[in-house]
C-alpha cells in the first residue's frame, strides 16, 4: 500500500488521521513541521498537508512535493478562494477545508492515488529496509535515497524480480544490456561490485554463485 505523509502540527488531529489511514491499510509517516516534512518527502507516495505550520508555510512543502511528482492534498482551515487558487496553482491535487469528514478524506486519498500516474507498488526487501520503485527508478535504503546509475538500477531490479533465482552473466547481459550490447561478461562483475558498495550494509543481498553468476537473496549466508 501507499506511504502517506501526514503534515499536521496539531498532534491529536495528526494521530486521528493516522489511525483512520492505517485502518485502511496505508503506511503513515508523521510530521509536525515543514522542515521535518521536507526531509521525509522522498519516502512518501502522497502528502496530506496543513498550510499553517509552526516553522514555515506548508506551501514550501507543496512546491517541493510538486517538483518530485508527489501528489498533495491540502487540509487546512484557510477557506478563502484566494488560498484555494494558490494551492492548486502550486500543484495541489485536492483541497479540503477544516472541519472535515474523516471518511471523505479517506475517499479523496484513494481517488488521488488512483489517478496519479506516479503511484506504484514497490518491491520491498528485508521488510522494507530496502525498497525499489520500478517506475521512478528509485531505491531507498534505511529511509535514504541511493544514487544508482541507470544500469545499476536495472541490474538490481532484474535480480529483485527474480529473487532467489541464479542468473548467469550471459543472461544478465541479455536482459539488462540488451541483445545488441558489444562487450564481455566482466561488465556484469564491475556493475555488481559497484552496486554492492552502494547498498552498504545490505550488500549481502547479492550473492555470487561461483562458476554460474549471481542471485538476489534475503538470506544471510
Amino acid at each position: 500500500m501507499a506511504n502517506i505523509l501526514v503534515v499536521e502540527d496539531q498532534q491529536d488531529l495528526n494521530q486521528i488521521i493516522t489511525k483512520f489511514l492505517k485502518n485502511e491499510g496505508f503506511e503513515v509517516i508523521n510530521s509536525y513541521t515543514a522542515k521535518d516534512a521536507l526531509n521525509k518527502l522522498n519516502n512518501a507516495d502522497l502528502v496530506i498537508l496543513d498550510i499553517m505550520l509552526p516553522d514555515m508555510e506548508g506551501y514550501e512543502v507543496l512546491k517541493e512535493a510538486s517538483k518530485k511528482g508527489i501528489p498533495t492534498i491540502i487540509l487546512t482551515s484557510k477557506s478563502e478562494e484566494f488560498d484555494k487558487l494558490k494551492g492548486f496553482e502550486l500543484g495541489a491535487e485536492d483541497y479540503i477545508t477544516k472541519p472535515f469528514s474523516m471518511l471523505e478524506l479517506i475517499a479523496r486519498v484513494k481517488v488521488v492515488l488512483r489517478r496519479n500516474k506516479n503511484f506504484e507498488e514497490s518491491i520491498k526487501l528485508l521488510s522494507g529496509k530496502v525498497e525499489i520503485f520500478p517506475k521512478r527508478f528509485k531505491v531507498i535504503v534505511d529511509g535514504e535515497d541511493v544514487n544508482l546509475t541507470h544500469k545499476e538500477f536495472e541490474l538490481l531490479l532484474f535480480l529483485a524480480k527474480n529473487k532467489d533465482l541464479v542468473k548467469s552473466r550471459d543472461e544478465i547481459l541479455e536482459k539488462v544490456w540488451g541483445f545488441d550490447f558489444i562487450g564481455e561478461t566482466r561488465t556484469v562483475d564491475v556493475h555488481i561490485k559497484q552496486l554492492r558498495e552502494k547498498l552498504k550494509d545490505y550488500k549481502f543481498l547479492i550473492k555470487t554463485v561461483w562458476g554460474v553468476g549471481y542471485k538476489l537473496s534475503e538470506d544471510k549466508e
